[in-house]
């Protein structure tokens, strides 16, 4: 009996010897392996080397007042959010502003949203329609175009051009009050009449 419990003991001792060595054995195995990379999609890696609080695909938010009634609608083809360390970054933006009795459509390339979401910078091939119904619209394009959500303005410094009916402005930049209409081109502003043509 003494045998057998002293070949018992012996092989467990043994066993867990074994056990102890393959799990070394394992671990070793494990840690010679290569570390294999995941290879990130260019522009993934590039958002990622940026380090944003957010990124969003798709962007389409809307905004109502304290009625109920829309009174802005954003669209985007995609939104990176620097959440308060930065403005975040828009391609290809979309906006309709709804100020009665007028809709106002603005849209570029690229915008930029401040980190306290109250100004909206839009650059690049930017053009702003104006539809009021009864009236002919009026379209703004330039290569830039602030947008001030709390004092309802639109502004440039660069060159903006202005057609409205037959009238058709260039000035050297721009101060436009949503609510109002009243706007201001600069002072190197030239204007030119369109005539309608004799066979309308």
């Amino acid at each position: 009996m003494n045998n057998w419990w002293q070949l018992f003991l012996n092989s467990l001792g043994r066993g867990r010897a074994a056990g102890i060595a393959l799990g070394i054995a394992c671990v070793m195995i494990g840690l010679s392996k290569p570390i294999t990379k995941t290879t990130l999609d260019p522009t993934l890696k590039e958002i990622t080397d940026l380090r944003p609080d957010g990124f969003m695909k798709g962007v389409h938010q809307r905004q109502f007042d304290a009625n109920g009634k829309l009174e802005t609608t954003l669209v985007a083809t995609s939104l990176l959010d620097f959440g308060d360390r930065a403005n975040a970054e828009l391609v290809q933006p979309q906006l309709w502003l709804e100020r009665a009795p007028a809709t106002w459509y603005i849209e570029g390339d690229r915008g930029e949203l401040t980190a306290d979401r109250n100004r909206l910078h839009l650059m690049d091939n930017v053009i702003a329609n104006r539809f009021e119904g009864g009236k002919d619209p009026w379209r703004l394009s330039g290569e830039t175009l602030n947008w001030n959500q709390i004092t309802n303005l639109l502004t440039s410094k660069t060159t903006t051009k202005l057609v409205q009916g037959e009238l058709n402005s260039i000035g050297d930049e721009l101060v436009m009050n949503l609510i109002t209409n009243e706007y201001m081109l600069g002072e190197n502003v030239r204007t030119q009449w369109r005539s309608a043509t004799s066979s309308q």
